[in-house]
């Protein structure tokens, strides 16, 4: 036990080193997704844009699962990494793939199933983008199993090399598939191409941390049943999936196709302020787990970290205040000049949302079963403020904002405070 501090200062010092590359390899990711979107609005009409940015929203929507496992996932292997248990951390990750496997298939087979509704809800031109996310989805529901080993692991730069590998993948495919004469389903299909040649090599990479065949792990997991710690993290994670980005599908149903448009490049700025600071959820995971095992308060990672978010957030919000013009000219193109209006409102939006994943991080790490409520609470106040105020993309827009700033301040009165002290929580269940 005399060597339990010892490997605390340790990880937190790890911790603190994988920040900074975590957050180079994402800013750096984050810059390949943006130069991606940037192609798609310029090689497609806005109308074609709009309906990439929809089924891409709606694909978030339905693989929200996904950032539950990966936390889940990630917290039980850095505590399992706290007592150098390798063979608990190789099964249970032979364990989640059977888990993941189940999950996959059910989805994959409803969303197939759903396809016409897709259609005739987002009011495609024809269902072949509808019908390119089958394989897509897939990707996204097998990619976290990754992503958390290596995030629980503390092997950071792994974890950041990979995020952006499959970030330049959606370029490198994406964009070739786009220019030799397709169109949305061309920019979908290519995406993933391009991530399933990532995850292989992954996978083949960290195969020893995964358990050999024979000892049925993987089909105790394909029939698990879901634990009251993941269905409250997964109903986490959906509201605030739902949350940052059912405004680009509402945008599609309330809106014409060409202002649909409009308000996809809007939403793609703001996605610039919510994914620029994400590095800092990825690190705060295995940081709760170290300061739990070592008796110490996670509030104070969250509260750090909290504050790390708004300043790496500030880089790009303040110069968009400042000139949003300028950015929508630079990014999209005279096309989109009349976007310029809800650069404003959608970043101080996106701010709001990378606090608001910071938190879905944290709760999910600290196993907290009630705070999702706040989120579903929120979920339904800006889906009925949309479905009332939509007048215009600007206006869709500010109602984003105002329902993060709403669901930030209810956190601080009844939540996990991000100014405030909080209350001690390394007694909480885990």
């Amino acid at each position: 036990m005399t060597d339990v501090p010892r490997r605390m200062a340790a990880l937190r010092a790890t911790a603190s080193r994988g920040a900074i590359v975590v957050m180079a390899f994402t800013l750096v990711a984050n810059a390949a997704n943006y130069l991606t979107n940037l192609a798609f609005s310029r090689l497609l009409s806005p109308v074609g844009y709009g309906e990439l940015s929809a089924l891409l929203a709606l694909a978030v929507v339905i693989a929200v699962p996904t950032g539950a496992a990966q936390t889940v996932l990630a917290n039980r292997i850095a505590t399992l990494r706290t007592h150098n248990d390798t063979n608990g951390i190789r099964d249970i990750m032979r364990y989640s793939l059977g888990h993941t496997a189940a999950i996959t298939i059910t989805v994959g087979l409803i969303y197939a199933a759903s396809i016409p509704l897709v259609d005739a809800a987002l009011d495609l031109k024809q269902p072949g983008p509808a019908i390119a996310m089958i394989p897509l989805l897939v990707l996204l529901f097998i990619q976290p199993a990754e992503l958390g080993l290596l995030q629980g692991l503390g092997r950071f730069g792994a974890f950041g090399l990979t995020l952006f590998a499959l970030a330049a993948s959606r370029m490198l495919f994406g964009i070739a598939w786009v220019l030799v004469g397709g169109g949305a389903a061309a920019a979908i299909g290519g995406q993933a191409v391009g991530a399933a040649l990532v995850l292989v090599v992954c996978a083949f990479l960290t195969r020893g941390f995964v358990q050999g065949p024979g000892s049925r792990t993987a089909r105790r997991g394909f029939t698990r049943k879901p634990t009251t710690r993941t269905v409250t993290a997964t109903l986490t994670f959906i509201a605030f999936a739902i949350l940052s980005n059912v405004d680009i599908v509402l945008a599609k149903v309330f809106l014409t196709p060409r202002q649909a448009g409009i308000y996809a490049a809007i939403a793609t700025v703001g996605k610039i302020t919510l994914f620029l600071p994400s590095a800092v959820a990825f690190v705060v995971v295995p940081a709760v787990a170290a300061a739990r095992a070592s008796g110490g308060d996670p509030s104070r990672v969250l509260r750090r970290g909290g504050r790390m978010v708004v300043a790496i957030a500030l880089i790009a919000v303040i110069p968009m205040l400042v000139a949003p013009q300028v950015f929508v000219r630079i990014m999209f193109g005279a096309a989109y000049a009349s976007a310029a209006s809800g650069v404003r409102p959608i970043v101080l939006a996106g701010m709001g949302f990378a606090l608001l994943y910071l938190l879905c991080s944290f709760v999910a790490a600290i196993a907290d079963s009630r705070w999702f409520v706040l989120l579903v609470a929120g979920v339904g106040l800006q889906i009925g403020a949309i479905a009332l105020f939509h007048g215009s993309p600007t206006q869709i827009a500010w109602v984003q904002c105002g329902g993060v700033a709403v669901i930030l301040t209810a956190n601080e009165v009844w939540g996990h405070p991000l100014v405030r002290r909080m209350r001690e929580l390394s007694s909480s269940p885990g």
